[in-house]
């Protein structure tokens, strides 16, 4: 029964692995990938919205696979198809068995939101770099002094990837106080080494925010300031993760992580301790304002190992059939458009930017235009990254990463139908030249507005 529920934690994977392989480049980048393709082309130790690790991941991806949407894809892919085996080891190094181990990895396997094709944003790398951070904390707890040194490098990359992490190092110093046997490393060098490590990996992006006012800090420290109490985003946080992490599983790790809620053994107690600052703020958070169905991502591998604990020996593999059969349906609907959706279908979100973007750079091309201009970074990364080079026409904080190109006396705009009015407040003239639509599988999305604008007001 070990032996086959280890072959099917490896055939579960190798498929999951293959299919993301097969679609991630049949798939246009979304929006926010685009704008971290552009971040890519003027590498950099810091940007406004996140730190650089997916900016140096993408550069170094594309350098090896090149610019397709593979090739920006590519590393990230690698990055998830190593986290199943990492869920393995841990299951290995906490339990000491491989049917546990293997029982975690089908239930990580499950999970809705890891099933879907890995995207090159900053989560990829943090769920990586948060996973072996814990494992190296696992080996520390083992007896093992050589895991401050992962403990220290992984959390330091983590931080590089996003300011999440930051809640990594809260849960390993409460794992520390409330794991019996860490608390004897408080009188040890290694955690004290273990930050210093970290530290220093974080040194050029802590450099880059001093030179730039604490750009990202500022940025992303605003979503911890206190809005209005709304507690429905409490109810759609719960919802939404159940879903994304699957019902089921998520049942089973509730009950493993309070099966011994008198006196918890130690591994739970570790993986709790670990999880705990970051499943804290988001509860906090859900009180007044939305929890992205993403942030929690890194809690995935901690929630699967507690609750292979508790699963009885039927679950694993039904957890891993449901999550497999997902994936299946969500990538045979990317590659074929089958079966339709209708306009409700997320995946229309997607898509149909390289023909928006040829029509614009034919325009821009066919009339001389000396710069396009763009509403919003989203629509800007997408003309940019599919050959339409364009400025934004607000945010210039967004863009500081990027040389700075003088405006020409005409020039082209793209944006939403209502955008002419806001251009007039930029531009003495403003002459509308027609519409462009956005169009995916035949249909009709969005509609966009060109205008030629000249004479740029003070």
């Amino acid at each position: 029964m070990v032996l086959s529920r280890v072959r099917l934690a490896l055939a579960a994977g190798a498929i999951l692995v293959v299919a993301q392989g097969l679609v991630i480049g049949r798939v246009e980048l979304t929006f926010d990938e685009a704008y971290y393709a552009l971040w890519a082309r003027w590498p950099q130790a810091g940007y406004l919205d996140h730190p650089p690790m997916v900016a140096w991941g993408i550069a170094a991806s594309q350098a090896v696979f090149g610019s397709s949407e593979f090739g920006v894809r590519a590393l990230f892919w690698a990055a998830g198809a190593v986290l199943p085996a990492l869920v393995f080891l841990l299951g290995r190094r906490l339990y000491g068995d491989n049917e546990t181990a293997a029982t975690a990895t089908l239930f990580y396997l499950g999970a809705p939101l890891v099933a879907g094709a890995p995207l090159a944003t900053p989560d990829t790398p943090l769920v990586l770099f948060w996973t072996l951070a814990l494992l190296g904390l696992v080996e520390v707890w083992r007896g093992s002094p050589w895991g401050w040194a992962l403990v220290g490098a992984a959390t330091g990359a983590a931080g590089l990837s996003k300011m999440t992490a930051g809640f990594l190092g809260l849960g390993i110093g409460l794992a520390l106080v409330a794991v019996p046997r860490l608390r004897r490393q408080f009188a040890r060098p290694g955690p004290y080494g273990a930050a210093a490590l970290a530290l220093v990996l974080l040194s050029p992006f802590l450099w880059w925010n001093e030179t730039h006012g604490w750009a990202t800090f500022v940025k992303q420290g605003g979503r911890l300031r206190q809005g209005g109490f709304s507690p429905r985003y409490l109810g759609e946080f719960v919802g939404s993760q159940l879903l994304l992490f699957n019902p089921l599983t998520a049942a089973l790790a509730l009950r493993g992580a309070s099966l011994r809620r008198g006196s918890p053994d130690e591994a739970t107690r570790l993986l709790m301790a670990v999880s705990a600052p970051l499943l804290g703020y988001f509860l906090l958070h859900a009180l007044h304002d939305r929890v992205q169905g993403n942030w929690p991502a890194p809690l995935y591998p901690a929630l699967a190992l507690l609750a292979a604990r508790a699963a009885a020996r039927t679950f694993a593999p039904l957890s891993a059939a449901l999550g497999v059969t997902f994936a299946a349906a969500v990538y045979l609907h990317l590659a074929s458009g089958w079966p339709a959706l209708g306009p409700a279908d997320p995946a229309l979100r997607i898509g149909g930017w390289r023909e928006v973007a040829n029509r614009v750079r034919a325009e821009a091309q066919g009339r001389g235009a000396g710069f396009v201009v763009a509403k919003g970074y989203a629509s800007t990364s997408l003309l940019t990254y599919y050959g339409a080079p364009a400025t934004e026409a607000g945010e210039p904080e967004r863009w500081g990463f990027r040389p700075s190109h003088p405006m020409s006396p005409e020039g082209l705009a793209f944006g939403p139908p209502d955008f002419a009015d806001e251009l007039k407040e930029r531009f003495v003239r403003v002459t509308p030249l027609g519409t462009v639509v956005r169009r995916v599988e035949a249909r009709d999305l969005e509609s966009y507005g060109l205008f030629w604008v000249s004479g740029a007001r003070p």
